[in-house]
């Protein structure tokens, strides 16, 4: 086989005097359309492209794709191939079969090849078999040591929905479910360290529907077993207890929160005042009172919380930025990703969120979006949505989400 760099250098020769060059071709079919005048064009790594002439038919194989760009003046070495990348059926195309001749329409396809090796110059059964035998015995890169690598956990407390009953019990199954649960995340924690990937930091993230409430529908005040007072209530010492075990283990602590549907203030269905008001919002302002209280004990912790006008956060972990809001902004999950771009043009707290944490849906969900943004859906903690399972058969399973953040993104996620 002829070597390829000298067949590289015969293709940049100039082409012999009796073949017609490009511009003498091109000029029977003055009205190409911009970017399909026919020419040569050297790429980088030796791919050429070559637009050809228009003509009345489609090339039939590689053989015609070979004639079509020999006639450009450019002859095909040993060890390469003409592959055809684009054709485009122009049906009003004009030129003139004579020079001084009137101008006809007619239809006609253009066509774009390359040029390039026909195949990369390890391409043998042997080079394959070493090849994948190197790859796989390769020596592993020390891993990273764990000092100074900003690490962050992201616990994802989602619709608990205190005083609901349901087809798993009431209040005291809800108690004995989430208790469970932390004891699951203290064992996450521990197996973190354990591994090498111990986070530095802590952020829980209340992503609403705190409390089942009584006003969303007729139904929630004959199926609850708390009353709205004793609901706030339940929710608060949860929190209060969630707080306190991350703050026992990390030198920083950040808990947020976001308006929801069943938290939110209402008269009948309707909401009352802004976004803010709303009992999750409430329930996170009255702890972060009671740590301001004792700063020698939770000077370390931090709040984060909607503007009054807004019922979405954003916030900084370990690097990227966390997007954080209940779910019931858009009608169903399919529309999380419409309603997600829109924020980004409304210039709202998620636009510029590298991952998006929604709750409402009561499933879990991962779905890659765009270039490199994840948009996480939390599984719920309540007691069953006995409603949604009699008219569609989905029943949810319970569980606390957790994640970390760190150089390379998110990982470590479990749902406990």
């Amino acid at each position: 086989m002829t070597n390829l760099s000298n067949d590289l250098q015969a293709l940049l020769e100039p082409a012999a005097a009796e073949q017609s060059s490009p511009s003498q071709v091109q000029r029977a079919y003055p009205a190409a359309p911009r970017g399909w005048e026919s020419g040569i064009r050297y790429e980088p790594g030796g791919t050429i492209v070559v637009t050809t002439p228009p003509a009345s038919e489609h090339p039939a194989g590689e053989n015609e794709w070979r004639a079509r760009v020999e006639e450009m003046g450019l002859p095909i070495p040993e060890g390469f191939r003409v592959r055809l990348v684009e054709a485009k059926h122009d049906p009003a195309a004009w030129h003139r079969d004579a020079q001084g001749e009137d101008a006809v329409t007619r239809a006609v396809w253009r066509c774009r090849y390359v040029i390039e090796p026909a195949a990369p110059a390890w391409m043998s059964a042997d080079d394959v078999d070493a090849l994948v035998r190197d790859a796989m015995r390769r020596r592993r890169k020390p891993r990273t040591a764990v000092d100074g690598v900003d690490r962050a956990l992201v616990v994802v407390y989602a619709d608990a929905q205190a005083g609901k009953v349901g087809r798993d019990g009431g209040t005291p199954e809800l108690l004995a479910r989430v208790a469970d649960r932390f004891d699951r995340l203290d064992d996450h924690i521990r197996d973190l360290k354990a591994v090498g990937r111990a986070p530095s930091a802590a952020y829980w993230a209340d992503a609403g529907d705190c409390i089942e409430g009584f006003e969303n529908v007729a139904a929630q005040a004959f199926t609850n077993d708390l009353t709205l007072t004793e609901m706030v209530r339940v929710h608060r010492r949860i929190t209060f207890e969630g707080l306190d075990r991350l703050a026992g283990k990390f030198g920083r602590v950040v808990a947020a929160t976001c308006g929801s549907n069943h938290a939110r203030v209402r008269r009948g269905k309707d909401a009352v005042g802004p976004p803010v008001d709303d009992w999750g919002i409430e329930v996170m302002s009255q702890v972060a009172d009671a740590y301001a209280r004792n700063e020698d004990a939770y000077g370390h912790v931090s709040f984060v919380m909607p503007e009054r006008w807004r019922d979405t956060v954003s916030l900084d972990v370990a690097g990227k930025i966390v997007g954080l809001a209940h779910g019931h902004q858009f009608p169903r999950p399919e529309k999380a990703a419409d309603w997600w771009r829109a924020q980004t043009f409304g210039r709202q707290p998620v636009a510029d969120a590298d991952i998006l944490l929604t709750a409402h849906y009561h499933h879990f969900r991962a779905q890659q979006m765009g270039n490199g943004r994840i948009w996480l859906q939390a599984p719920t903690l309540d007691n069953g949505s006995d409603w949604f399972a009699v008219r569609s058969g989905e029943v949810s399973k319970t569980g606390l989400l957790v994640f970390s953040v760190g150089p390379d993104g998110l990982d470590d996620l479990r749902i406990l």
